[in-house]
């Protein structure tokens, strides 16, 4: 990680700083290894922005004391000298292994993700990406880890210009003391309030970490002061930060809304393991061992280096990897580690004397090199594919889906599709309240034909366009964000309708509305969305994967619902969800027949008739760049059945629809059309991501909807 590089401080050299850097390293390498029962290793990054803040403020207060100035233009050719260097390496060189082992779908993201990294904002690219750091993802960025290198860096194009600013004049240390209090305060603060409206952000930005550095950077200010107090009292409290950094490094998890007020057990535990490693009774002996200050020396080099190692590795070999394995990769990255340490790391920071001579040159020769890598990452051989781009020209949601499968070709629609307020007027033809399936043999279902073998020629979406083949409902504000507590006010077809259909759940509901639209535009109704993301319909406190606490605005949007639909009186209304998102606080409520229960105390209360759709079945991997890999033999992308149905698929809508006397519609068996599962039916690419379907293949299921909601629909 990026730190000094000398573990200085006011009395010098100090081996217990690089044994405190190693141990940070250790835990990082561990956790994301899997390895060691280190649940929450991630918290070794923590301690480096603590000891970042110390080493730097301290050198920077040196200095300015010495001198009575802070050379701006030598430091910041010191920091190019001692970071960019291996860096841009491991860049290069991820760059070029990525390109041979990511799918090609998903090299223009990786290439991105690497110029970002390499232009020290790939925490913000990150961040804007609203990835959860913790997710279980399928295919992780080999760039992810220099978030954190992205926040030291920004750090240190700040920190220099704001230590020069105050440090001004008589009392300087006391005026940076009040500066650091003041920036400690202020990012505490905004880390607690974004950790809770949105915990990636908080994460991953600066303002929500500054507050760590600055932690660091008030011991360094503080270390005359602390030198007062006696060494066993400090050296005791040395081992009290050790234990509270060993507590967070094996209790820790993903569960957890971090950084938050959990991120100070970490913080504050390195600071009293700073100030009391090399007192009296301190634990500085234990971390002077050699092999942890030997980890310290090669820090920043195995931190570079063991994310990539770990993330193409079963890439490049087809599979996920065991423990034995694992170990395996580690040693693999230690011994990387070491050779850029030893190769490339090392003799720029210690020699080349005629750069160290000519800050501005080394300044400029390292921002060439970012540009080079920049323009590496982003070049053509990271671009999408030239076939791909052609095929993907001129598709959209409505003409890839009609010419894919226009069953309703010889009908006229009796309306067409557009959001309140702009809804179509009434058609001329009244609209049929209730369909009936068989009133026409085009509407009956086309057969399910599982595609296999290679990737069937002019398939649907396009493999470029998979991906964003969703449906318009995010595109017109219709489907609702994590912080929205109200439903916004969304409806499709004919305004003027006498048959209303509402369409209520998260993301997984939303998915479905290419299908029911289109039998909406067939049948002159008019559909009302009530969707959210990440938002059950259940009637039961939820938690939200990417807030890490209670999901309060679900609660609140579904009451907002609820009022709404009894103001509204649909005639019929929709209800699904997906059941992987959908855990209950209380973990006694995380059973069928709670969870059923629950959902169908809230169908009860919705006026009219109500249905449920079965959730989905689960791809659990990355169709599209599956596809993209295997376009020879899409087989390889298929989904065992028992994979795709698993999580009891189906049960809690069952026991909700025998509880609250709801209709159940359950199109199962269209989309996974045998064992295994097929990814292409019809010529139809048929997952977006890992579970929701394109919009082009919701749209081919609308007859069997049609059929579905006629049965439901249907007298008893």
């Amino acid at each position: 990680m990026n730190d000094s590089g000398h573990s200085r401080s006011e009395g010098g050299f100090r081996s217990d700083i690089e044994g405190v850097r190693g141990l940070a390293v250790l835990i990082v390498v561990l956790f994301h290894a899997g390895l060691a029962g280190l649940i929450g290793g991630f918290v070794g990054v923590d301690i480096f922005f603590v000891i970042s803040g110390f080493l730097i403020t301290g050198l920077l207060l040196r200095e300015h004391e010495r001198t009575g100035r802070i050379g701006l233009l030598q430091f910041y050719a010191r920091r190019a000298r001692r970071l960019l260097p291996a860096a841009i390496v491991v860049l290069v060189v991820t760059l070029v292994v990525a390109l041979n082992v990511v799918a090609p779908l998903d090299r223009p993201t990786v290439g991105l993700d690497g110029a970002a990294a390499a232009v020290s904002i790939g925490n913000i690219r990150f961040a804007l990406a609203a990835g959860d750091y913790f997710a279980s993802v399928t295919a992780p960025s080999p760039f992810l880890h220099f978030w954190s290198l992205g926040v030291e860096e920004q750090f240190y194009l700040i920190w220099p210009v704001l230590i020069l600013l105050v440090a001004r004049g008589a009392h300087a240390r006391r005026r940076v003391l009040i500066a650091l209090i003041a920036i400690v305060v202020a990012s505490l603060a905004a880390n607690l309030i974004v950790t809770d409206a949105a915990a990636n952000w908080a994460f991953y930005s600066l303002p929500t970490r500054a507050w760590q550095l600055g932690l660091g950077g008030l011991l360094a200010v503080g270390s005359l002061a602390l030198a007062r107090i006696p060494g066993p009292i400090v050296g005791v409290a040395g081992w009290l930060g050790l234990g509270a950094i060993a507590l967070a490094a094996f209790t820790f998890d993903s569960s957890i809304a971090y950084p938050g007020t959990a991120a100070l057990l970490p913080s504050l535990g390195t600071v009293a393991l700073l100030a009391g490693g090399s007192r009296r009774l301190g634990p500085g002996r234990l971390l002077s061992i050699g092999p942890l200050r030997f980890l310290g020396r090669i820090s920043y080099s195995l931190y570079l280096v063991h994310w990539p190692v770990l993330v193409l590795a079963p890439l490049a070999l087809g599979s996920e990897l065991d423990g034995i394995a694992r170990v395996g990769l580690v040693g693999l990255s230690l011994v990387a580690a070491v050779a850029t340490w030893a190769l490339v790391e090392t003799p720029f920071r210690k020699g080349l004397p005629h750069l160290a001579l000519r800050p501005g040159r080394t300044v400029s020769i390292g921002l060439a090199a970012v540009v080079a890598v920049v323009l590496l990452a982003t070049g053509p051989i990271f671009g999408v594919p030239p076939a791909e781009t052609v095929a993907a020209a001129g598709t959209s949601e409505l003409d890839a889906a009609d010419a894919a499968d226009d069953v309703w070709a010889d009908e006229t629609p009796t309306s067409t599709s557009s959001p309140t307020p702009t809804a179509a007027s009434a058609a001329s033809t009244a609209p049929s309240p209730i369909p009936n399936p068989t009133s026409n043999p085009t509407t009956m279902p086309v057969p399910d034909i599982a595609n296999t073998g290679a990737l069937p020629a002019g398939v649907k979406p396009t493999l470029a366009k998979a991906r964003s083949d969703e449906e318009r409902l995010r595109a017109d504000g219709c489907l609702a964000f994590e912080a929205m507590t109200k439903p916004p006010r969304c409806a499709y077809g004919n305004k003027d309708a006498a048959f209303v259909v509402a369409l209520v759940g998260d993301s997984h509901a939303a998915q479905w509305f290419p299908a029911l639209d289109r039998v909406a535009r067939h049948e002159g109704w008019r559909v009302v969305t009530f969707v959210k993301v990440s938002c059950p319909f259940i009637d039961t406190p939820v938690r939200n994967l990417a807030l890490k606490r209670e999901y309060r605005e679900c609660a609140a949007f579904n009451e907002a619902t609820i009022a709404a639909l009894a103001a509204l009186r649909p005639d019929l209304t929709l209800v699904s969800m997906s059941r992987l998102a959908t855990r209950p606080l209380d973990q006694a409520d995380d059973t069928v027949a709670a969870k059923g229960s629950a959902v169908g105390r809230m169908l009860a209360r919705i006026p009219g008739r109500t249905a449920l759709i079965v959730d989905t079945p689960y791809a659990k991997r990355n169709v599209p760049s599956c596809l993209s890999s295997h376009r020879d033999d899409i087989d390889a992308c298929a989904i065992p059945r028992q994979t795709a149905l698993t999580d009891r698929l189906g049960a809690v809508e069952a026991a909700a629809a025998g509880a609250s006397g709801a209709g159940l519609i359950d199109l199962t068996s269209r989309i996974c059309v045998a064992d295994p599962c097929p990814v292409v039916v019809n010529r139809l690419i048929v997952y977006r991501d890992e579970s929701h379907l394109t919009a082009t293949f919701s749209r081919s299921l609308a007859p069997a909807l049609k059929a579905a909601i006629a049965a439901v629909l249907a007298p008893p």
